[in-house]
């Protein structure tokens, strides 16, 4: 890891329910998604990764910005056991296309990611 994680040109979103994030992941594919862009993550690689994340990146820019925020996010749904989805968003129109299929089931936080701005989908 080389920082907070920060994935620009992405919709990091964690689901409840992993039968509904591996519809949604495959809902995306049959729209033209290749598989590399739309990445399935379970909670236990969550966890794991947002830890050693938070661990390794505690200095005061880190505290700066929203993007540890965002982590711990991720990580306290990781705790409880949400399965997410990265998926490749890099324009307006691909996130709003992107967040059409997420939207058709429950989903506990959609974070996409711009150059210096962490924004929050509904």
């Amino acid at each position: 890891d080389f920082g907070i994680f920060y994935p620009v040109g992405y919709i990091f979103v964690g689901f409840p329910s992993e039968s509904d994030a591996l519809r949604v992941q495959q809902d995306l594919m049959t729209g033209g998604y290749d598989p590399a862009d739309c990445t399935l993550h379970r909670c236990s690689e969550v966890v794991e990764a947002a830890a050693r994340n938070l661990r390794n990146n505690d200095g005061f820019l880190a505290m700066l910005g929203a993007s540890d925020d965002a982590v711990r996010l991720h990580l306290r749904a990781a705790e409880k056991g949400a399965t997410f989805l990265l998926v490749y968003a890099p324009n307006d129109l691909d996130a709003s296309r992107a967040m059409t299929v997420v939207r058709r089931v429950p989903f506990e936080f959609a974070h996409r990611y711009h150059r210096f701005v962490i924004e929050e989908m509904k």
